[in-house]
Parts: structure tokens; C-alpha cells; sequence
């Protein structure tokens, strides 16, 4: 505790130097901040300062730096098994292009072909021969599916290899390769050929074409050596896709890490490589994380060891504040255990010392003069206490009985029924039929005070009358409704009806008078909130408050009327007493 101390004080002391600065205004201020900081967490700040940023800064660096490494490997692993793959390629185009120029280029076959109808006999000698030379040629190269001559004359019965030129549907390539001196590459339904023209140099004639089906596998063979990579290869012939590959789904241009397009050879086709960029970026999960989890659970480890040690040495002055908050509650009883003679032992005692003499002053002085106070609210308690109004309202109802005043009786016991439901001893909610209660007798003085000029009707459920309800609610409305509805009609006989019932979780209550003036105002419509009387708005606010958003006053206009509708949730209205 001594050493995180020491420390702390030293960061303030240099953040106070430092704050003649205008460059260390910021750190002053933070230092300011930490300093109205608990003690534990000022120790936690500065385990947080001194050990885990720097040493997660460092870990981001190596972090940055391994993964831009390794991303150099793989991309440098990539390009090498681009290579790799790609000369295993042209190295079986060559293969291919090897075994087409040792047949075309043997003399047995060209002579062959020479033959005219005249030596037949001869042309039967050498078929033998020249049907071995071909399966030989054929067999020997498995990416070969088989391979067929082509000439200008039907010169053999075999059928399979040798055929007639004037036969072929499409025979662009046969002029081609006739043509050319050179093997040339095909691409048919989906089929691969290699073609070469069987010739004689000295003199200058050719015999017919060599054509050979080249299998996929020419492509696909070496293309395994990507298995554990995201990649996309296409042999492109022009814009046109021969063969694509793919092992992670398509890698577009977009989503590529890494592209790169080379040549086939002679064959004028080309191939495309497509790395997806998550080979690259997945580098980090698998190789580094481990190491990052293992710094952060360490970090976690010391500060939670750091935070265990700091509570420990702290404990014995938690005890003392949690007494002390005592005595913030007026608790000067209490005393502190004085087992530890070190500093913090030592503000237990005076502390301890300090408490005895404020419960001395307070027994001696402060406590007579809190029993004057309390005699003097007792007082002004009873001067506002409903009891004494409820005995005077009686005294009058007594007098009136006395002097045989009817209409003064009636109206003082409406008045204390009144009184004694608004008040209602402090209650803030009571049950419904206490409600109902006031609002009757509210009604009733209104009645009298307006010579029974005006109707009052009740629908009231009677099982929701222990219900409970915020009290005094429906007065403010009434009264609204009494003063500017039934008091502004002239040519009418006013009328109120107040309405309570329940649907599922809500209970409405209805008021509903048959003045205009609300109407003329405003027109058919609802009343903004912000136009609410201070008794309807006070109602509505306390509705809300207890009911949530949803819920509270409404109010409507229209040409029959003026309604108003108080909406309540039932199952958040809760008993609560003022203390």
C-alpha cells in the first residue's frame, strides 16, 4: 500500500509541475479526475497506467508485426504454389504436344497417307503398323482420351482413328491446323483437343490433320496441391471460361487477396489464379490469438490480484467508513473496533473519542431543544389535521339538526364525506369505492350549489370497487365538465355521466357532458396535453408516472359533447402511504 501510494503521489506531484504547461492542461485535468477517485480505484487506475497499457500497446505492436509477417509468408507461399502448379501445367501441355509431333512427324504414317487407291495391296501391309503406332501414342499418354486422323480420302476400314475430313459438321480447326505448321489447342462442347497437321517439309505437302482429345485432368491434376487454400482457378480462352475450379465457393475480383493470370504455352489460352483474401486474414486466428488470450488472462490475473491485495489492506477501513455512514443516519452509538495501532488504529480511536462527545452535547443540549421542535409540528400538525375540520363540519351539522336546517345539514355532511375521501388520512392510492365515494359526494354539492339543474348518471362495475386507484382523479375532471360544460349551456338541460369499467389489463374511467363549448373551440377532435387545466395536467402526470407511458387523461370534442378518459393499468397500481 506504501509502494502504490508512493507512486500515485509522485503522478500528481508531476502532473501539478507539468500544469504550468499549456501542452498539460489535459493530464492536469485528468489528474484532477483521478484524484476526487476512492482509494481502491485510484490504485486500480494507476495497475491500469503502469502495467496494462503498456504492456497491451506492446502486445498490439507484436501483434501488428506478426501478422503483417505471416501474411508476407503466406503470400510468398501462394505465389510459389502458383509457380508450382503452373509449370506441372505446361509441362503436361508439353507432354501432350510431344506425343501429337512424334506421331505426325513419322514417316511410316506419312507414307501411309500418300497411298492412292492404286496400291491398296501396300496400304493393307502397313494399316498393322500404323494402327499400333497410334494406340501406342495414345496409351502412352493418359491425358489422352483418344486420338483420330483426319484426311481428305478414307484411306483405312478402322473407322475409330482414321476418318474422312468431309465428314465434320464444323471443320474450322481442320483448315486451321492445315493451315499451320503449328499444334494447335481447341475447345469444343465442353472438350479439349490438341491438332497438328501430318506434312513434308521437302516437298511441301500435307497428308491430312492429327487430332487427340485431351482429358480435364491435364488442368485438374496439379490443381490439388491448393486443397487447403480458398482459391479460384479458370482457363480462359479469350473472355470465354473453359474450366473453373473452386474449393471455397467463387472468388470474384472483389473478394480476391490475391490474383495473378499467366500464359499456356503456345496454346494461346491462359489461367487465372484467384486467392480469397480470408487465406490471408485468417492467418491471425489460428497462430496468434493463443498468445493474445494468455496476455490478457494474465493481465486480468495481476489486476484481479492487484484489486484482493488493495481490499485486504483496505478491509479494517471499510469497517470504519461503514460505521461511520452510521452515524450519517443519526446513529451515535456505535464503536469502533481499535485492534490495528497502526494509522488507520489511530483514526479509529479519535473517531471512537469524537463520537463520545457529540452523544454527550447532544444528550445534554441538542435534545431539549429537539423536544421544543417536535411540540411546536405537533402543533401546527394539529392545526391542519383533518379531525379538526371533520369536528367542526359536525358542530354545524349539529346546529343545522338543531335549528331544523335541512339543506345545511345535507350540505355539510356531503361537504365532510367530501373532505374526508380527499384527504383520506395521508393515503396516496386506496381502493375504487373510496373513489366513487368522493366523487358522489363531490357531485351531490355541485347538485345543490346548481339548484338541480343538471342530470348525473352512474355505470360503475361493481366488482372493481376494490380496485385500486390513485385517489382524488376524477374530481378535476368533473369539475371540468361542471364549469365548462354544464355552466356555459343555455338552451338545454346539462347532463354528466361518469362511466368505470375494465378491458383485460386496463381500467377506464368516463366523463361525459353534453356542453359545447370545448367542441366550439376546437372542433371534433382530441385536446392537446398542453392545454390541460393544472388539475387535469396534475392528474395525468401521476397517472403516468405510476402506470408508465400509454396511460393518463384524454380528452375529445365533438358535436355531443365533451368526453374525457382516464386509462389505468391495474396490475401496476400498488398501495403506497406518505410517511
Amino acid at each position: 500500500m506504501c509502494l502504490t501510494t508512493f507512486l500515485f503521489s509522485e503522478i500528481m506531484k508531476a502532473a501539478v509541475r507539468c500544469s504550468t504547461g499549456k501542452g498539460c492542461k489535459m493530464v492536469n485535468r485528468i489528474a484532477k479526475k483521478i484524484n476526487k477517485q476512492s482509494f481502491l480505484n485510484k490504485v486500480r487506475i494507476i495497475y491500469t497506467l503502469l502495467v496494462m497499457l503498456p504492456v497491451l500497446v506492446l502486445e498490439i505492436f507484436v501483434l501488428y508485426s506478426s501478422t503483417n509477417f505471416i501474411k508476407e509468408q503466406q503470400l510468398l507461399e501462394a505465389k510459389e504454389t502458383i509457380e508450382r502448379n503452373h509449370l506441372n501445367i505446361e509441362n503436361q501441355i508439353k507432354m501432350c504436344e510431344k506425343s501429337v509431333l512424334y506421331v505426325t512427324c513419322n514417316s511410316v504414317l506419312r507414307e501411309f497417307l500418300s497411298l492412292d487407291d492404286s496400291e491398296y495391296k501396300k496400304r493393307i501391309q502397313m494399316t498393322s503398323n500404323v494402327n499400333n503406332l497410334i494406340y501406342n501414342a495414345w496409351l502412352s499418354n493418359s491425358y489422352f482420351s483418344k486420338m483420330e486422323v483426319y484426311s481428305d480420302k478414307r484411306i483405312s476400314n478402322n473407322d475409330a482413328v482414321f476418318k474422312k475430313a468431309s465428314d465434320l459438321e464444323d471443320n474450322s480447326w481442320y483448315e486451321a491446323s492445315w493451315n499451320s505448321a503449328d499444334t494447335l489447342w481447341w475447345n469444343e462442347n465442353g472438350k479439349y483437343f490438341i491438332t497438328r497437321r501430318i506434312a513434308m517439309s521437302l516437298p511441301n505437302r500435307v497428308y491430312g490433320v492429327l487430332r487427340a482429345e485431351v482429358k480435364e485432368k491435364v488442368f485438374s491434376d496439379s490443381i490439388s496441391m491448393f486443397s487447403e487454400m480458398p482459391v479460384d482457378i479458370q482457363v480462359k480462352n479469350g473472355s470465354a471460361v473453359l474450366l473453373e475450379y473452386n474449393n471455397e465457393g467463387e472468388v470474384n475480383e472483389n473478394s480476391a487477396g490475391y490474383e495473378e493470370e499467366r500464359n499456356l504455352n503456345d496454346t494461346g489460352w491462359k489461367i487465372i489464379y484467384r486467392i480469397d483474401a480470408s487465406y490471408f486474414s485468417s492467418a491471425f486466428h489460428p497462430r496468434i490469438i493463443g498468445s493474445v488470450v494468455i496476455v490478457v488472462l494474465l493481465l486480468l490475473l495481476g489486476f484481479i490480484g492487484v484489486n484482493k491485495s488493495a481490499r485486504s489492506l483496505l478491509h479494517y477501513l471499510y469497517q470504519i467508513i461503514d460505521q461511520v455512514k452510521k452515524v450519517k443516519d443519526g446513529n451515535f452509538e456505535i464503536q469502533i473496533a481499535e485492534s490495528s495501532q497502526d494509522e488507520i488504529g489511530e483514526l479509529a480511536r479519535n473517531i471512537n473519542k469524537m463520537l463520545r462527545k457529540i452523544q454527550t452535547l447532544i444528550d445534554e443540549v441538542y435534545k431539549s431543544k429537539l423536544d421544543k421542535k417536535s411540540l411546536e409540528l405537533d402543533l401546527l400538525q394539529s392545526k391542519i389535521n383533518p379531525h379538526f375540520l371533520y369536528n367542526n363540519l359536525s358542530a354545524i351539522n349539529w346546529i343545522a339538526i338543531e335549528k331544523g336546517e335541512d339543506r345545511i345539514y345535507e350540505i355539510t355532511t356531503e361537504l365532510a364525506t367530501f373532505y374526508r375521501t380527499a384527504l383520506n388520512k395521508g393515503i396516496n392510492v386506496d381502493h375504487l369505492n373510496v373513489e366513487v365515494e368522493n366523487i358522489k359526494a363531490y357531485v351531490k354539492l355541485q347538485l345543490m350549489a346548481h339548484d338541480e339543474g343538471f342530470d348525473v348518471e352512474y355505470k360503475i362495475e361493481p366488482s372493481l370497487l376494490d380496485e385500486m386507484v390513485p385517489i382524488f382523479i376524477l374530481q378535476p375532471l368533473v369539475e371540468n365538465a361542471i364549469e365548462h360544460g354544464i355552466d356555459c349551456m343555455r338552451e338545454k338541460r346539462g347532463k354528466i355521466s361518469i362511466e368505470i369499467y375494465a378491458e383485460n389489463n386496463e381500467l377506464y374511467m368516463t366523463v361525459r357532458d353534453n356542453g359545447l363549448e370545448l367542441y366550439e373551440k376546437i372542433g371534433q377532435g382530441k385536446m392537446s396535453h398542453e392545454e390541460f387545466g393544472y388539475g387535469v395536467s396534475n392528474v395525468d402526470k401521476r397517472i403516468r408516472i405510476l402506470c408508465g407511458e400509454g396511460y393518463g387523461v384524454e380528452i375529445f370534442a365533438g358535436p355531443g359533447g365533451t368526453t374525457s378518459i382516464i386509462k389505468l393499468r391495474r396490475d401496476f397500481i400498488t398501495l403506497e402511504r406518505k410517511v
